[in-house]
C-alpha cells in the first residue's frame, strides 16, 4: 500500500513538467491544421478561436494542461510541510482551473482575456510564494529560484515591450510558459529530493 502511494505522488509530482510537453504537441497538430497561423504574427489562442480549422485541438489540449496541472498542485500539497507552501499549492491549483477556462472559453469570448491573464499571474504568484515557503525554511538555492521565477516574467515582459517590443502575443505567451515550466520543473526536483530523502 505504501509503495502505490509513493508511485501516486511520484506521479503526481512529475506532471507539471510534463504539461509543457502536452502544450507543445497541441500546438504541433493545431498548427498543423491551420497553415495560415504564424507564431511570430498571431497568437497562440487564435487555434481555438472559432476562424480556426478543429479548433477542438487546441481547447481540448489546454483543458487538459489545466487538469494536469491541478493534479499536480495536489501532488504539491501533499508533499508541502508549512502552510504557506500550502497556500501556493492553492494558487497553482487555480492556475489550472483558469488554464482549463481557456479552452472551455476560446479566443472570441468575453472571458477569454480574463482567464488567459489570471492563469499567467496565479502561476507566477504559486511559484512567488513557494519560493518564499522555502527560503523561511532555509532552502535558499530552490526558495531563492522559485522566487526569483515568480517576480520576474511580469517586470521583464514590460521591459522588453517598452524597449524592443515583442513580435508577437504568441512569443510573449511562449514566454511566460517557459517561466512556469521551469518552475514546475524546480518544484518537482525539490519535492522529489524530500520524499526520497524521507523513504530511504
Amino acid at each position: 500500500m505504501m509503495k502505490a502511494l509513493k508511485m501516486l505522488r511520484t506521479l503526481l509530482l512529475v506532471l507539471g513538467p510534463l504539461s509543457f510537453l502536452v502544450f507543445l504537441v497541441t500546438v504541433y497538430f493545431a498548427a498543423s491544421c491551420n497553415p495560415w497561423w504564424n507564431f511570430f504574427k498571431g497568437a497562440f489562442s487564435d487555434l481555438g478561436s472559432p476562424r480556426a480549422t478543429n479548433p477542438w485541438i487546441f481547447n481540448i489540449g489546454l483543458m487538459t494542461m489545466g487538469t494536469i496541472i491541478a493534479l499536480y498542485s495536489l501532488g504539491i500539497l501533499w508533499s508541502v510541510e508549512t502552510k504557506l507552501e500550502g497556500f501556493a499549492s492553492g494558487l497553482l491549483f487555480v492556475s489550472g482551473i483558469f488554464l482549463f477556462l481557456i479552452g472551455y472559453y476560446p479566443s472570441g469570448t468575453k472571458p477569454h482575456t480574463f482567464v488567459s491573464t489570471w492563469f499567467y499571474l496565479q502561476s507566477f504568484l504559486a511559484s512567488a510564494f513557494l519560493g518564499l515557503a522555502l527560503l523561511a525554511k532555509k532552502e535558499k538555492l530552490f526558495g531563492s529560484i522559485l522566487f526569483l521565477l515568480g517576480i520576474l516574467p511580469v517586470p521583464l515582459g514590460y521591459l522588453i515591450q517598452f524597449t524592443i517590443g515583442w513580435p508577437s502575443v504568441a512569443v510573449l505567451e511562449l514566454a511566460g510558459a517557459l517561466f512556469i515550466e521551469a518552475s514546475a520543473l524546480t518544484a518537482s526536483i525539490y519535492f522529489l529530493r524530500i520524499m526520497k530523502a524521507k523513504t530511504t
